[in-house]
Order: structure tokens, then C-alpha cells, then sequence
């Protein structure tokens, strides 16, 4: 939808939110979540849910898609669905640990794991959605949830790397977790840095985050290149180099000013296929977004705004 939205593709945009609506949303966005998995049913041999369980990130993207589609088209309609989209990710998403105060779970289901611990996962708080919803919503808890989401940014990535999960409790504390890969990075937590270095410059956490996220920055210089996965306490990367993972970290090192690797590694994204498998809607999705900021066919405001084709608007 978000593309869509970029591309200004109003037939696809409203085609792709009645998808959603009708077939992951039991036909009612203003009340429902949708949900997260969607697929063929082995036993019935028909496409179908098959978890009903939410995923946050997803529904924030739907959020914000809607909400700016409805300030740049002129559509109250997105506008109002965006709004109670974003009141149901509160109400039914978002958790008040005592001590460290409103954050959005990973989803509605499974994710308290004790009376005083929490699973969250840090890919998915995308600081520009929760800055447009400060603004939007101002009489809600998004400035907590903004400022809760950089605290844990900070705190989970004790080495400089994001990791896939992390566990916080009602001490204010991150804990470990060997369930959760509480030590490994790679899958999710590379949109991390993709969320990060798109951030608008005028972003005030974006420079003590970027610093932070340094020790990142110089293993891609060393290695020339991104792993599937990283070990956050040894700082060493391994597996197989997708291109969608070069392609989410373009924006990351344009913000830190490295025009030797960024070239490189948009010369990557440019000539290698994401994939030999059918299904390569990750990395797809990941070039999307990285190749499609660095193009310049969009950006993000202070605030969270949206722009489109900016180099062009100005």
C-alpha cells in the first residue's frame, strides 16, 4: 500500500486494502487487526489465515499508509480508518510496563512471558511512523511510545548491534533470552538500521542513534558486504550475503556519509537478481524501500511526513 501510494496508484492502493480488509481482517478494518499469516492450508488444500495472531509492524505500515494517503489523495475515508487502525495498534498492541512506561508489542498474542517481562522486537518500531502519530494523535500515548522506542533502540543493542528479539522487564532492564535470539541480528533487525538512516537529518535522536549504531557501520566497511546474520557480541557476520540486505542499509550509510560503499553496494542492488526462488518477496520489499529512498522517489519529514518524488517537489 505504501508504494502504491508512492507510485500514485489509487486502483492498486484501494485494491490491496480491500485484500487486506476482506480476506486477513475478518471484512472489517475499524475493528479488527488483521491478521499476520496467510497461506495455503496443507490440510484443506485452500488459501487461507492461518494464524490469526496480529504483527505490529505490518499494522503500523497500514496505518501510516492509510493516513497519508488520505492527506495526499484528499481522502477523509483513509484518514478515518487510519485513525481507529492506530487506536486498535494501542489498545491492543501496546503494553504500559510499569517503570518503563507505554511500547508497542510485536503483536497481540504471546508476547507477556512472565508478570514482569516482555518480548519486543525492535524492527518493529519505525521511528517516522511514531512521530507521524505524535502529531495525528496528540492526545494519545504516541510521544511515550516514541520516546519508550528510541530507550529501547538504545538499550537493546548494548554492542552497537540490533539484535532479532529483545526481552525488558519492570526494572527498567534487558534481558537475556535464548528463546528469542536475544544475541543474533540479521532477518528482522536489519530494518533497523533501513527505519534509521532514512530518518529525516532534522530527526532529533538521528545523530545519538547513528553513533550508537557505529560499531554496525564499520564491520559493513571491513566486510564490504551484509550477512543474513551477526552475532552481537562477537561482531562477526555469516551465512548467505542477500541483496535485499544491501539494499536496507543504503540509506544507513548515505546518513553516515560512506559514498565509497553506498556505490558499491548500489551497484549490487542494481545488477544482481534478489533471488533464485519464486518467492523473494523480502528482499524485494527491502529494495523497495532502500533503492526507492536513495532515488530520491521519497522521503520523510522531522515530523513523519511523507513526500513523495521530493527532489522534484522542491
Amino acid at each position: 500500500m505504501l508504494f502504491a501510494l508512492i507510485a500514485d496508484d489509487k486502483k492498486t492502493f484501494q485494491s490491496l486494502l480491500n485484500w487486506t480488509e476482506n480476506n486477513l481482517a475478518n471484512n472489517d478494518l475499524t475493528v479488527n487487526l488483521p491478521a499476520w499469516l496467510w497461506g495455503l492450508n496443507q490440510e484443506t488444500q485452500e488459501y487461507g489465515v492461518l494464524d490469526t495472531n496480529s504483527a505490529s509492524d505490518a499494522d503500523l505500515w497500514i496505518a501510516y499508509a492509510l493516513a497519508e494517503a488520505g492527506r495526499i489523495w484528499n481522502e477523509y475515508r483513509y484518514q478515518s480508518l487510519a485513525y481507529l487502525l492506530a487506536q486498535h495498534i494501542l489498545q491492543k498492541e501496546a503494553v504500559q510496563i510499569p517503570n518503563y512506561g507505554w511500547i508497542i508489542l510485536p503483536g497481540t498474542i504471546g508476547f507477556q512471558l512472565t508478570t514482569n517481562s516482555w518480548r519486543l522486537n525492535p524492527s518493529y518500531l519505525p521511528l517516522q511512523i511514531l512521530r507521524r502519530f505524535e502529531m495525528l494523535y496528540p492526545h494519545s500515548p504516541w510521544h511515550e511510545v516514541s520516546q519508550n522506542s528510541v530507550k529501547l533502540l538504545i538499550q537493546s543493542a548494548t554492542t552497537g548491534f540490533v539484535p532479532e528479539w529483545t526481552v525488558v522487564n519492570d526494572n527498567n532492564q534487558v534481558l537475556s533470552d535464548s528463546v528469542s535470539n536475544t544475541k543474533i541480528g540479521g532477518y528482522n533487525a536489519i530494518r533497523v538500521y533501513l527505519w534509521l538512516g532514512m530518518l529525516s537529518n532534522d530527526e532529533p535522536e538521528k545523530q545519538a542513534l547513528m553513533d550508537h549504531y557505529s560499531p554496525m557501520l564499520k564491520i559493513i566497511q571491513k566486510d564490504a558486504f551484509v550477512a543474513e546474520q551477526y552475532d552481537t557480541a562477537i561482531k562477526a557476520q555469516s551465512g548467505f550475503h542477500p541483496i535485499g540486505f544491501h539494499a536496507a542499509v543504503l540509506p544507513f550509510l548515505v546518513s553516515a556519509n560512506d559514498t565509497l560503499i553506498t556505490a558499491n553496494f548500489l551497484n549490487k542492488v542494481n545488477t544482481i537478481k534478489p533471488s533464485a526462488k519464486p518467492d523473494h518477496y523480502y528482499d524485494s520489499v527491502l529494495i523497495l524501500f532502500g533503492k526507492g529512498w536513495v532515488d530520491h522517489k521519497y522521503e520523510f519529514s522531522q515530523d513523519g511526513l511523507l513526500t513523495i518524488n521530493p527532489s522534484i517537489n522542491k
